[in-house]
């Protein structure tokens, strides 16, 4: 009978090395639930926004026309269209996707059995409220970030000694700002309460959610990558012949156009996948965090010593 490991503790402090160990133990130990329910839920969405990601690279490889003074062979509005719903439907895709991580990491946490046997319906409660708080703060970054640019655009316009100590500014409150969504997901807070908390702990522990963010954003895009790569060749193929004096008949066919679809369903697809690493590790990193500054796992020992 094989021994099953110890469960992976959210709330511990860690060194860096075993942060990321942690992460991509939960990934190995996961993967199965994690690649069924992102097939479920991310699939379906994958299936429509490749439609948008060829309409867009096409618009986009069109552009060199501007060169030739042909402005009138640009449809603006159609590559503007494509742009505005390539963009929703990755914001969709990614609240999404956050809320089923950190819903199963939850659970994770909090089920006896882990995830063994783990089922959509189980997982919908926790799901739909996360997905509620991701357009909640979706939302609400928004009308932040659109207040924040105000000042630093007028800073900008006066000075351009500002506009170099504007960047690192921006750099320093931008890292923090990547504990946000676990922390409004993982924790019963109000967003203002989650805000005020992202940089309390985010500050306290820069170095870390930096170098988390860095690693598993390198790993998320040599992944997404690979996925990408197929898609991205096929389309240039098809750009070059289709500009050139001979053309080609294959790269304009109804069965090449099909190729590239699929292509494009696997490349927004493997994006997803590999964004998985990133909301992994920033889920233990922010575990570190509030043991490091809040004690969360004292705290709760304190609470239940009467039930020792």
């Amino acid at each position: 009978m094989e021994i099953q490991k110890p469960k992976i503790a959210m709330y511990a402090k860690r060194p860096f090395g075993d942060k990321l160990n942690a992460a991509f133990d939960f990934i190995k130990e996961n993967w199965k639930p994690l690649l069924k329910f992102t097939t479920y839920l991310i699939l379906p969405l994958c299936l429509i926004q490749a439609l948008s990601l060829n309409g867009l690279m096409g618009g986009t490889l069109t552009m060199n026309t501007l060169a030739n003074g042909n402005v009138e062979n640009l449809d603006w509005m159609a590559l503007a269209g494509f742009m505005t719903y390539y963009g929703l439907y990755n914001m969709v895709g990614t609240a999404i996707l956050s809320s089923l991580v950190y819903g199963l990491i939850r659970t994770y946490n909090e089920r006896e059995d882990r995830l063994q046997g783990i089922t959509l319906r189980e997982l919908k409660p926790l799901l739909l409220r996360n997905i509620k708080r991701m357009f909640i703060l979706i939302v609400v970054s928004v009308i932040l970030v659109t207040l924040a640019l105000i000042p630093v655009g007028i800073l900008v316009a006066l000075s351009l000694f500002t506009s170099v100590l504007i960047i690192p500014l921006l750099i320093a409150f931008s890292v923090p700002l990547a504990l946000l969504v676990p922390i409004y997901l993982f924790e019963d807070i109000k967003i203002m309460d989650a805000l005020r908390k992202t940089f309390r702990l985010g500050f306290a522990t820069w170095g870390g959610v930096f170098l988390i963010s860095l690693v598993m954003g390198i790993i998320a895009s040599v992944l997404q990558g690979v996925t990408m790569v197929p898609w991205f060749i096929a389309t240039l193929v098809k750009y070059f012949f289709a500009m050139s004096d001979t053309g080609s008949t294959a790269t304009v066919s109804i069965g090449y156009s099909f190729l590239l679809y699929i292509l494009a369903i696997v490349e927004t697809f493997g994006a997803y996948l590999s964004m998985i690493f990133t909301l992994v590790g920033l889920a233990y990193q922010y575990g570190h965090a509030s043991e490091v500054v809040d004690s969360i796992t004292v705290e709760s020992d304190i609470d239940n010593f009467d039930k020792l």
